[in-house]
């Protein structure tokens, strides 16, 4: 069992990011590290996030002194601390705001880093590592959230530098159609990788006579799923950086998500895994045949398209074949759509497990993170935390509708933090208007036997807040922010 159950919940003050970059701390604080670097214009970001350390009373007869250590009982001198983002894309069709609703700004991570430094005092490694998906531009992300203006400073202001690490092995680009044609290698972790067995202890044991329909989205052209996931083996690929490490700031974005309804701190652990064409997304086929690609009542033309689609991206011919008719064929499923929506107005038209029926990635996410938080350095399951951990969910742009890729912009001026993923999951959840209970992620963590389970039910949990209001959050029907679903998920998730 993991006990920690405090999150805290802010209202920052602001619904739009700090600029510009590396977002120094607009006040003087006396535990500051880097004495008259501050910024020009104000950045209610960052005194948020120390507001929120303050209130969890951490180091408390410190508190106004330089000595001031908030982190010091999570970071120890010489500890390897990763902090993990959510960098999954460097496109989005709005351009900056879209990145900014998609992905975690730098001004949220700038002063978590500053506390990691402070806590280390000069001894071990600041790691910012993520794995996004495989057509990301990793440096672009970085440019785009600052993150690499915060490295520059650091690397001409301080003891320790902040690496970066991309925890990818390839790189797959696409044409101006939008097909994959090459899949590049990258450097990668330099210290390798170590395969992860979960076995029977999977959340797939349950389904483990489907394992011929698990799917990835991040296939290249192939299927490799039962090599990875089988009769007797549930393969995870985990970067051995990763595994060495001593702490591990999970930093989320407050979105909604297509195929697991909402992504927050655990589905923030499927970035922990170099190979993501291992990792089960949706079972092929619906329902009644054992699969959630599709519902059992989608129309004809989504059940075929997502047939076609699985054809196409599980075969090494679906390369050349995508080449010769896939422009074609797109052009001719944009014009007969509408078509089909008029003709079934009512009849799901997901594909891919882009709904609520999806009974797959919960499994997948809930996995990663029992590797995440239970193996250790040579990837051997044990029965206690390996590593310490901490979860951070911006919220200051949250995105809503058809994330993770391509979430719409809500600004809320929130962020969240706590030490249990699954009770800061079901705040985040809650906060966005959503039942936690609908959300197969969470309320499978919640009920299931594993070793993540919350001891008290969450919404017994305490919350630390500088809203009064919120204080009672699970006790009245105060709507705090109106997230729009995904189309999958409208009328399925709602409170």
């Amino acid at each position: 069992m993991y006990e920690h159950t405090q999150v805290v919940a802010w209202d920052t003050g602001t619904l739009k990011y700090p600029d510009p970059p590396p977002y120094h701390p607009s006040e003087v604080y006396s535990e500051y590290p880097f004495g008259p670097a501050l910024a020009g214009s104000p950045n209610p970001v960052y005194r948020a996030v120390r507001e929120m350390l303050h209130a969890l009373e951490l180091d408390m007869p410190a508190y106004g002194t330089a000595g001031w250590n908030p982190l010091g009982k999570l970071v120890q001198p010489g500890n390897t601390v990763i902090l993990k983002p959510n960098f999954v894309v460097s496109e989005h069709p709005q351009g900056q705001p879209g990145i900014e609703a998609a992905v975690v700004h730098g001004s949220v991570q700038r002063p978590l880093i500053d506390y990691v430094y402070v806590a280390l005092q000069g001894q071990g490694r600041i790691i910012v590592a993520d794995s996004p998906i495989k057509e990301v531009d990793f440096q672009r992300i970085l440019d785009l959230t600052g993150i690499a203006a915060i490295k520059g400073f650091y690397d001409s202001h301080a003891a320790l530098k902040v690496e970066f690490l991309d925890f990818r092995d390839a790189y797959v680009r696409r044409n101006q159609a939008g097909f994959m044609v090459e899949l590049q290698p990258l450097a990668g972790d330099p210290e390798g990788y170590t395969l992860v067995d979960l076995g029977p202890q999977s959340m797939f044991q349950d389904v483990v006579d489907h394992r011929r329909q698990f799917r990835s989205t991040a296939v290249y052209y192939e299927n490799v799923m039962e090599t990875f996931h089988n009769a007797e083996h549930n393969l995870y690929s985990v970067p051995n950086t990763l595994l060495q490490a001593d702490v591990v700031i999970s930093v989320a974005k407050l979105k909604t998500h297509r195929k697991g309804g909402v992504t927050l701190s655990l589905k923030n652990a499927v970035g922990i895994t170099n190979e993501k064409r291992s990792l089960p997304h949706h079972r092929v086929g619906s329902p009644r045949h054992g699969g959630d690609a599709v519902a059992d009542d989608a129309r004809w033309d989504v059940q075929l398209e997502d047939r076609f689609r699985d054809l196409m991206l599980s075969h090494s011919s679906g390369r050349l074949a995508l080449q010769l008719v896939g422009q074609p064929l797109r052009s001719a499923a944009t014009l007969l759509k509408p078509l089909f929506r008029r003709l079934s107005p009512s009849q799901p038209a997901e594909v891919e497990g882009d709904w609520y029926g999806n009974d797959t990635v919960w499994r997948m996410a809930l996995d990663l993170n029992r590797v995440l938080f239970f193996a250790d350095r040579k990837g051997t399951l044990k029965a206690t935390p390996q590593r310490r951990y901490l979860s951070v969910i911006d919220g200051v742009v949250a995105g809503e509708g058809e994330g993770p890729l391509f979430p719409t912009p809500k600004p809320c001026g929130i962020l969240l933090l706590g030490e249990h993923p699954v009770l800061v999951d079901v705040v985040g959840t809650r906060m966005m208007g959503f039942d936690w209970n609908k959300v197969p992620m969470l309320r499978e963590a919640v009920v299931r036997d594993w070793p993540l389970k919350p001891e008290a039910g969450p919404e017994d949990q305490h919350l630390v807040t500088n809203r009064p209001e919120w204080q009672h959050l699970f006790n009245n029907d105060t709507a705090v922010y109106a997230f729009e679903p995904s189309r999958g998920w409208k009328g399925h998730i709602e409170r």
